[in-house]
C-alpha cells in the first residue's frame, strides 16, 4: 500500500513538473514581448540583467501618437460587423440544415467543409478584381464581405452540429402546442444550443481578428486592420522592434477577456449542450 502511494505521488510530481516546464515555455515569448516593450530600441536584445531598471513609455507612446489606435477600431468594427452578420445568416441556416428532411445535406456539408478549408488566395483574387470595378477597395462594406467568406462556412458547420444535438421531441412539443416553427427555434432551440452559438461567435471572431491577408490586399489607408498596420513599424533599414511589441499586446489584450468570459461555453459546445 505504502509503494503504491509513494508511486502515485511521483507520477503525480513528475506530472506537474512537465506540466509546469511546458507552462513556461508557452508563457516565455509573452513575457518577452512584454519586456521588450518597456526596453528602448538600442536595449531591446541586451540581457534584461544587465539594465533591469532601464524601462520607458517611449513605444506606448508612440503608439499613442501614431496610426495604430485607428486601425485597432477598424478591426473591431470590421471583425464585430461580419461575425454579427454572419451570426444572422449563420445561425438559422444552421438550424434549418439539422433539422431539416432535405435530401442533399450530405452535399451541403461537403460545400461548407469545402469553402472552410479553401485557402483564401482561392477568394481574395476574384474578390479583389471585383472591388476594383465596383468600388469598394478600402470600404469597410468591402472587408466586412469579404470577410464573411471565411466566418459564414464555420458558424454554419458549427451551428448545423449544435442543433443537430438539439431532441428533435423538443421542438416537434413546442409546434404541438401552439408555437410556430420561428418561435420554436428562437424559444427552445436557440436557447438549448446556446454554447455552440457563443463558440461559434468567438472562433468566428478570432478568424477575422487576426487575418492578415485579406485586409492586405483590399485595404489602403482608411481601413486598413491593426495586423496590417504592425508592417508601418518595419522598414527597409529598421525595425521598431518596441512599437512592434506594443502593437502585439494591444492585440492580445482584446482577446483574453472574451476567452475568459465564453471559456464555459466552448467546453459545453464541445462536450455536447444537450444530452437526450
Amino acid at each position: 500500500m505504502i509503494d503504491n502511494t509513494s508511486s502515485f505521488r511521483v507520477k503525480k510530481a513528475f506530472g506537474v513538473t512537465i506540466m509546469l516546464v511546458l507552462l513556461f515555455f508557452a508563457a516565455l515569448p509573452t513575457v518577452w514581448v512584454l519586456i521588450m516593450s518597456f526596453r528602448e530600441q538600442a536595449e531591446i536584445f541586451e540581457p534584461i540583467w544587465e539594465s533591469p531598471l532601464a524601462v520607458t513609455l517611449d513605444n506606448y507612446r508612440g503608439i499613442a501618437r501614431s496610426d495604430f489606435p485607428k486601425a485597432l477600431l477598424n478591426s473591431f468594427i470590421c471583425a464585430g460587423s461580419s461575425t454579427l452578420l454572419a451570426m444572422i445568416v449563420g445561425v438559422p441556416a444552421g438550424f434549418a440544415l439539422a433539422k431539416s428532411r432535405l435530401s442533399g445535406k450530405f452535399y451541403a456539408s461537403w460545400l461548407l467543409l469545402l469553402l472552410r478549408m479553401a485557402p483564401p488566395v482561392g477568394f481574395v483574387i476574384p474578390l479583389f478584381l471585383l472591388y476594383v470595378n465596383a468600388g469598394l477597395i478600402d470600404t469597410y462594406f468591402g472587408l466586412i464581405v469579404a470577410y464573411m467568406t471565411l466566418t459564414l462556412p464555420l458558424i454554419v458547420w458549427s451551428m448545423w452540429n449544435s442543433f443537430a444535438q438539439v431532441p428533435d421531441e423538443l421542438i416537434e412539443a413546442a409546434i404541438m402546442d401552439g408555437a410556430t416553427l420561428g418561435k420554436a427555434f428562437l424559444q427552445v432551440a436557440l436557447p438549448a444550443a446556446r454554447p455552440g452559438a457563443v463558440a461559434a461567435a468567438i472562433l468566428g471572431f478570432l478568424i477575422v481578428w487576426n487575418d492578415f491577408f485579406y485586409a492586405l490586399i483590399i485595404t489602403r489607408s482608411s481601413t486598413v486592420t491593426a495586423p496590417v498596420a504592425v508592417m508601418n513599424f518595419i522598414s527597409y533599414d529598421s525595425v521598431d522592434w518596441g512599437s512592434i511589441a506594443v502593437a502585439s499586446i494591444a492585440l492580445t489584450l482584446p482577446i483574453l477577456p472574451l476567452m475568459v468570459i465564453a471559456n464555459r461555453y466552448i467546453v459545453q459546445s464541445l462536450s455536447g449542450a444537450v444530452k437526450g
